[in-house]
């Protein structure tokens, strides 16, 4: 014997008929969301009422803190670079709500521009002088 082990050809059959038959392991999965090219995570959808709008404008004007708006694009949805200057919104800002906690802001024209910290994504844009 050299070592190898011989198996009959009808045990060999029945382990490649099994192999073939078995489902798919889940985390191999390739669901319709792991796209190539796809973000690895989509953003939440996060709705703020707009007393909600209002106070995080509130909160953020009194801080009196801005960042670097050259690379904050004004449009929901869009990607946010991870080298952009966020700030944390105040604690009166957040309140009890947990779906604004990933959120940072940047101020731009005049605008907070709230962000997902984790997607780095625009979330909502609270304009001006609030909604």
């Amino acid at each position: 014997m050299t070592g190898r082990i011989a198996l009959p050809i009808s045990i060999a059959a029945a382990l490649l008929t099994f192999a073939a038959n078995m489902p798919q392991a889940a985390a191999q999965a390739v669901q319709p969301d792991e796209a190539h090219g796809a973000p690895t995570r989509l953003a939440p959808h996060i709705a703020l009422s707009p007393a909600q709008k209002r106070a995080i404008y509130a909160a953020v004007s009194r801080q009196r803190l801005r960042t670097s708006a050259a690379d904050i694009p004004l449009s929901v949805g869009a990607t946010v670079p991870r080298s952009a200057a966020l700030l944390t919104l105040p604690d009166e800002a957040r309140g009890d709500d947990l779906s604004v906690q990933y959120l940072k802001y940047a101020t731009v024209d005049g605008n907070v521009v709230l962000v997902d910290s984790v997607s780095m994504r625009v979330i909502d844009i609270i304009r001006g002088a609030g909604p």
